[in-house]
């Protein structure tokens, strides 16, 4: 890993602070009533700063949306990084993090339901994720054989980030180990075969 100077730790440093910010002002005003202003006097910074780190507000919120994108893709990947294929109703309890990652950073996601209401906040979020769909999700391993499997990994993702949307909008009421339970109980859950037997056990 490359070494980072003084200059950089402190670039760094600086930008968390303003975003940091910015995400606390968000859970007392809208987010069309914060100025650059609040968020520097908060962040305990001037103007200057601010805007040698970002264009103005909003490409504040983009590099945020941005950042949580890029976590959120990361902890999904987490199950099969290591892996060429991954079976998704072979995942385990362990290996879903992606909840655990929303609740370390509830302090993001619970703004989401405000955040939402920002032309193209959300649409930004989703197209991020879609694009990782598209270009690494394809190693996830298809179980039948003829299936398509750009309509398979499609399916299975967008249904899971949609459970954790949900989740996130309804305040993260259940623990990260309750959906993690769920999502694996989903997974394995095959109506058809629960039908065949059901028909079997009857006959």
């Amino acid at each position: 890993m490359a070494s980072y100077s003084k200059e950089d730790r402190r670039v760094r440093r600086s930008k968390r602070l303003i975003a940091e910010a910015f995400i606390e002002l968000m859970y007392i005003k809208d987010y069309d009533d914060i100025s650059v202003t609040d968020i520097v006097i908060l962040a305990d910074y001037n103007r200057t700063t601010f805007y040698r780190h970002f264009e103005n507000k909003e490409d504040l919120l983009y590099k945020i949306v941005t950042y949580y994108s890029k976590e959120i893709i990361n902890s999904f990947k987490k199950p099969y990084k290591n892996n060429n294929y991954v079976r998704l109703e072979r995942l385990t309890e362990d290996d879903i993090t992606i909840f655990k990652h929303v609740m370390e950073h509830s302090d993001f996601y619970l703004l989401w339901n405000k955040f939402e209401k920002i032309p193209g906040f959300e649409e930004q979020f989703l197209r991020s994720i879609a694009s990782f769909y598209k270009n690494e999700i394809a190693l996830i391993n298809i179980p039948v054989k003829g299936l398509n499997k750009s309509l398979y990994t499609t399916f299975y993702a967008y249904g899971i980030l949609g459970l954790v949307l949900d989740w996130i909008k309804a305040g993260l009421n259940e623990s990260p180990d309750y959906m993690a339970k769920q999502l694996c109980k989903i997974l394995n859950y095959h109506p058809s075969e629960s039908y065949l037997k059901r028909a079997t056990h009857r006959q």
